[in-house]
């Protein structure tokens, strides 16, 4: 069911097509922004509040959007306009599809996840984006010395994240030692979900990774050779 305050963007104007990334293959970032910028990406962008006001801050990086809500393209796309902020590109697609299959080599200079859809049932766990397999193409995707933050106020879904790259000898170097993880970080600019939650007096657990020089192993298959099931959405983005 669609809200009502997001009817609005079942029409996409010229000038947010312009912010829609097209296509199948593979990435061309120097194409897609027009010069050799750094490039970053946000899977699950939901609402675009992060995306847009990051990307209105720094209009010397291109920003990738992949959400999987084509009202939220739209949205998004909305939101960055209104900013002046036209370094975005933003795109409807499976995350874990698109980073394996859309973004070139070695390309990204940062990541961000935050707020992933939890699915906090104990049966439905398999399900959530940032697994192994998930983890080891995102890595394919970073430059050396890029990194991965990672946010979420399911703090068993951050723990997990944090063993699951624990376990892919060599590629992550962990930022927030010792402990591995912080709590309750001041950020810029908050999410909207980010803002509800702190709001209610939850508290939200981070990561930081960073990507190191070590080759990725080779993709693992998907199971039957169809793409994951995991499809991030953002609670808000």
């Amino acid at each position: 069911m669609v809200s009502p305050g997001m009817r609005r963007y079942r029409v996409r104007s010229a000038a947010q097509a312009e912010l829609v990334g097209v296509g199948e293959g593979v990435l061309d970032y120097g194409a897609l922004f027009g010069d050799g910028r750094p490039v970053r990406l946000e899977i699950g962008f939901g609402h675009g509040r992060f995306l847009s006001n990051l990307a209105a801050a720094h209009p010397d990086r291109g920003f990738i959007g992949v959400d999987r809500d084509d009202l939220r393209v739209t949205k998004t796309a909305h939101k960055a306009i209104g900013l002046e902020a036209r370094n975005v590109r933003l795109f409807r697609a499976e995350a874990h599809r698109f980073v394996r299959d859309r973004l070139p080599p070695a390309g990204l200079e940062r990541a961000y996840i935050l707020f992933p859809d939890p699915w906090p049932k104990a049966s439905h766990r398999r399900r959530r984006l940032i697994n192994r397999s998930f983890l080891r193409d995102l890595a394919a995707a970073l430059a050396p010395g890029a990194r991965l933050i990672i946010a979420s106020d399911t703090h068993d879904y951050v723990f997990q994240a944090l063993s699951n790259a624990s376990t892919l000898p060599g590629l992550w170097r962990n930022r927030y030692l010792p402990a591995g993880y912080r709590f309750d970080i001041p950020t810029r600019f908050p999410t909207v979900f980010e803002s509800h939650k702190k709001a209610e007096g939850c508290s939200i657990a981070y990561l930081l990774l960073e990507r190191t020089a070590t080759p990725p192993p080779p993709p693992v298959p998907w199971p039957g050779g169809d793409a994951p099931a995991d499809e991030v959405e953002a609670a808000d983005g």
